[in-house]
């Protein structure tokens, strides 16, 4: 049975909802009455992710301060919030929501996520988030360079997923950090971040100023960190005539703690690994995600059949060892353990990740 969408309702009724002393207030784009029955949430439909409905269970508002909101949303005997999605025949109701987070403090309030009592179904959905046209995407060329030439490679994925500067390429040539004589892999690599700075924006960094330091291993150079610390990637330094050109990748956890302090030799030198790091650090920077319940490992063959394995040992640090497989404009991350396998995606538009409707996973976020 075909589903139909709710009755619109007029401006009339929705003002009625909130109740009495009906105060009017704006977090961005979205407008949001405070009455003495409910907290009502007017949305602007669109494909926006800092603002609105982000999928059948999530909304996001961001906008200037607003003190007054702070206690509509976070107290706990706060009036009931009602969302509804301003179309233009009338007004679209999508049901209440409760509050998961704010900014903390009335002072700072900018920014709240809220949750569907009821998830949208899929007509609703639709209709305040429509799907855009998946337009120009990148392409995965860039993996048939991984075995023999890993830093092309990371050039080229670099290159098409991540967008240009807009203000122009900045800095000069050279080692960064005024080092001298960086491997070639991490030279490259910074050159690259002058043209898409992106890569110095990673949530985990790449240090643009690499750091001495020593190591039960030995003395080496702190290239990337992560966690705020908790875990750094090094090379030997200075480096030996045996380490080569492509020097091997030390990974070492709690650095700061002689006592806890593990260094171990990644699997992969550094241009692989480089490349590895991008591909993970592109994924939780991208708009747009989903991810799997555990399923049965058999059920991904129709799905692992249209991607592409990027030939790269796991990303150990996090996903469960996954590996990384690839389509334009797709990176997925799959953990396969035994009969069960569970992986999670990564988009730059999110009708690409619609398209994985069609697969019928049990979802445990979906952005698609």
């Amino acid at each position: 049975m075909a589903q139909t969408l709710p009755r619109l309702i007029t401006e009339a009724a929705v003002l009625s909802t909130a109740g009495s002393g009906l105060r009017h207030y704006t977090m961005g784009p979205v407008l949001v009455g405070a009455g003495t029955d409910a907290t009502v949430v007017i949305l602007v439909p669109g494909d926006d992710p800092k603002n609105g409905v982000q999928d059948s269970s999530r909304i996001l508002l961001h906008g200037e301060g607003v003190p007054d909101l702070h206690a509509r949303f976070c107290a706990r005997n706060a009036p009931p919030i009602q969302l509804l999605a301003r179309l233009d025949q009338g007004f679209l109701p999508l049901g209440s929501a409760f509050c998961r987070g704010t900014s903390l403090g009335p002072d700072g309030f900018d920014h709240a996520e809220l949750e569907f009592t009821q998830p949208l179904s899929r007509e609703l959905l639709e209709a305040v988030r429509p799907v855009q046209a998946v337009g120009p995407v990148p392409g995965v060329d860039w993996v048939d360079h991984v075995g023999a030439d890993p830093i092309r490679a990371l050039e080229l994925f670099a290159l098409g997923w991540f967008p240009a500067d807009r203000t122009g390429a900045s800095g000069n040539g050279g080692a960064a950090g005024g080092q001298e004589d960086l491997p070639e892999a991490l030279d490259a690599f910074h050159r690259l971040a002058r043209l898409r700075p992106a890569l110095h924006g990673f949530h985990d960094p790449v240090l643009k100023q690499p750091e001495p330091a020593g190591g039960p291993l030995g003395d080496r150079l702190v290239f990337a960190r992560w966690a705020q610390g908790y875990r750094d990637w090094s090379i030997p330094w200075p480096l030996r005539e045996q380490d080569g050109s492509d020097p091997v990748v030390w990974e070492t956890e709690d650095p700061q703690s002689a006592a806890y302090r593990e260094t171990t030799v990644e699997q992969e030198p550094l241009s692989r690994f480089l490349l590895k790091f991008t591909l993970f650090e592109a994924m939780i920077a991208a708009p747009y995600h989903a991810r799997t319940y555990r399923l049965p490992t058999a059920s991904l063959d129709p799905l692992l059949s249209t991607l592409r394995p990027v030939p790269l040992s796991p990303f150990l640090p996090t996903y469960d060892n996954a590996r990384f497989f690839v389509a334009p404009d797709l990176i997925a991350a799959v953990s396969i353990d035994g009969k069960d396998a569970g992986i999670g995606f990564a988009a730059l538009h999110r009708g690409t990740l619609t398209a994985l409707l069609d697969y019928d996973f049990r979802w445990f976020r979906f952005d698609g």
